[in-house]
Order: C-alpha cells, then sequence, then structure tokens
C-alpha cells in the first residue's frame, strides 16, 4: 500500500529505489506522461553514471587501465552536488596498449581530475569492452 507503513531499508541502494520510481509504476507513469524523452533518457544516464561511481568506489571492480588526464570540460550536469565532466584521457591497458579516449563520467567535487593527473579504469559490468572512471590515482 504506497510504502507509507513499510519499514524503509535505509541503504536499499537508493539508486535503485530512484531507478524504480521513475521507470515504473504510478510515478514511472507520470513521468512518461509529464517528462519528455530527452529528460528521461538524461536522468537515467545520470543514474548510470550514478552507478557506475557506486562500483568503482565501493572496490569491487579490478583496475583494468591507467589513464593521463589529456583535458577536463565541465557539462553543467550535478548529481547530489558531483559534477559530471567530459574526461579526455591518454589511456594504457595492462597489456601495453597506447589509446586516446573521451568519457563522459561523475566525479567527486572533492577530487576532480586537472590535466596532467592518472585515474583509474574499470572494465564496465554490463559492457566488458567498455571502460569506467574510477577516481585519481596516488603519485
Amino acid at each position: 500500500m504506497l510504502g507509507w507503513f513499510t519499514r524503509k531499508n535505509k541503504q536499499e541502494d537508493a539508486l535503485a529505489r530512484a531507478e524504480r520510481t521513475i521507470n515504473s509504476g504510478l510515478t514511472g507513469l507520470m513521468m512518461k506522461g509529464f517528462v519528455p524523452k530527452e529528460h528521461r533518457d538524461a536522468i537515467n544516464q545520470g543514474l548510470d553514471s550514478a552507478k557506475q561511481a557506486q562500483l568503482a568506489a565501493s572496490g569491487s571492480l579490478p583496475l583494468m587501465a591507467t589513464g593521463t588526464v589529456l583535458s577536463v570540460s565541465d557539462t553543467g550536469k550535478l548529481i547530489n552536488f558531483d559534477p559530471i565532466v567530459v574526461l579526455v584521457l591518454e589511456v594504457t591497458e595492462k597489456n601495453g596498449l597506447t589509446y586516446q579516449r573521451t568519457m563522459e563520467t561523475l566525479v567527486s567535487k572533492l577530487q576532480i581530475p586537472r590535466s596532467g593527473d592518472r585515474v583509474g579504469l574499470g572494465q564496465h559490468p554490463a559492457n566488458p569492452s567498455e571502460l569506467i572512471y574510477m577516481g585519481l590515482l596516488s603519485v
């Protein structure tokens, strides 16, 4: 019954709860009726970025490559006051393969990478051919 009298799991994955609220049930139907598709897609993309950041921060993903930041640009989007930025990286995989890569990712406002910084990259759990940002690496 609308969840008013049920015990709420505090860390029941706020991201999973947000995704469920936005994409299913009565609120999902209202979202489809009142919010344009491009805005819903942007919301879902932000949720995916936040999930990736959560996985990377938990340490459950192994380090697959490192990247040297060539440039950082702000997208103007925020999730929980943390910015989503576009990083241009020079990626070096564990096998020695080096290439340039551009990625849009969520970063901590306390650890925004700058040009020349080294960052860790992990394998995306849903798409193994894709890399996700895992944070700054210590020198």
